[in-house]
């Protein structure tokens, strides 16, 4: 899977790069402001990566990677001043969480059944009962 023909660890390097730049030479950011934007940044390229590859799990993992980008930005927003209680931010949590079950819900499907021979209900030969009883008991 590549964006714009290249890996996405490659494409978030670049981006990470080129914050650090900015910060040192136009943006007065802070160290934890850059590592807010550098997680939502790592986020999106999950959830990117997460679509892309839905097909092998089902989608599961595009749940997953919607959760975690909600919660970088939620973390984001923190560092940039945004005011939420825990309540609020269980609220937006529980919101994104319930929209992405809804969401794998409606692409995923059963697991087929498996398709080879049925097993054997035949006793296996060390469980058969013997035919004549032992020699040393009695009759």
């Amino acid at each position: 899977m590549k964006i714009f023909g290249r890996e996405p660890a490659l494409i978030l390097g670049l981006l990470s790069a080129g914050l650090q730049m900015l910060t040192a030479v136009f943006l007065p950011l802070t160290t934890t402001q850059v590592a807010a934007i550098n997680s939502i940044a790592a986020a999106g390229l999950g959830v990117w990566t997460a679509f892309a590859t839905r097909n092998v799990d089902g989608g599961h993992s595009v749940k997953a990677a919607v959760l975690g980008f909600a919660q970088a930005g939620i973390t984001l927003g923190l560092v940039f001043g945004v005011s939420l209680t825990d309540q609020q931010t269980a609220s937006i949590m529980a919101f994104v969480a319930l929209l992405g079950a809804l969401f794998v819900r409606q692409v995923s499907t059963p697991a087929s059944p498996p398709t080879g021979p049925a097993p054997s209900t035949r006793p296996a030969p060390d469980d058969a009962v013997p035919a004549t009883p032992p020699a040393d008991t009695p009759a």
